[in-house]
């Protein structure tokens, strides 16, 4: 099995990523491959709304992001991981959401102007979301990450939430064992 966690922190090292290295430690017990794409290293532009890919399925931005595309095709599991900023994913994750949406959505509309919509994500994609922050209000945070799973029809198996960390720098995941337990149970679990 392939799983590929996108991770939607500015800081490549910090608590997100710690929790999906354990998640990752876990799965590497059933000899998953594993990878890790950073959203600060991608350098994504921002959609525009063109709706060329609504028609083509390939957005005209030339910033890599189709590329980014086949590796998001080529895996079974997507780990969708952010800290929580203001009560909401990163600037990071929230452009990768709207790009990957926007990009991998069909709009059909019929003679009476009644819209359909279907995803060209294949039905065999899951997802794990990940959010952690410092406050223990987090499900606005999540909520973006819902809907646009809901909306490529991509269903989430599993969700790992972890309110208040961060705060300090003694304040980390990795001093949390029941999280870190939890984390690497997820990962092991995987089928």
């Amino acid at each position: 099995m392939k799983i590929l966690a996108i991770n939607g922190s500015p800081h490549k090292d910090g608590n997100t990523f710690t929790l999906i290295s354990e998640i990752f430690r876990g799965a590497c017990e059933n000899n998953h491959q594993c990878e890790i794409v950073h959203l600060v290293d991608l350098h994504l532009n921002y959609c525009n709304w063109c709706g060329e890919c609504y028609e083509t399925g390939v957005c005209p931005i030339n910033d890599g992001f189709q590329e980014h595309l086949k590796q998001l095709f080529e895996a079974d599991i997507l780990i969708v991981a952010t800290p929580s900023f203001n009560r909401s994913v990163t600037g990071y994750m929230k452009n990768w959401l709207d790009r990957f949406c926007t990009s991998q959505l069909i709009y059909e509309v019929d003679e009476l102007k009644n819209v359909t919509k279907r995803s060209r994500v294949p039905s065999d994609k899951k997802a794990i979301i990940i959010v952690q922050g410092c406050t223990d209000l987090l499900q606005e945070t999540i909520e973006p990450i819902n809907v646009v799973m809901d909306v490529l029809e991509i269903p989430v198996i599993e969700r790992l939430i972890v309110p208040k960390v961060g705060l300090t720098e003694e304040d980390t995941v990795d001093k949390k064992e029941d999280v870190m337990l939890r984390a690497f149970e997820i990962g092991r679990n995987l089928s």
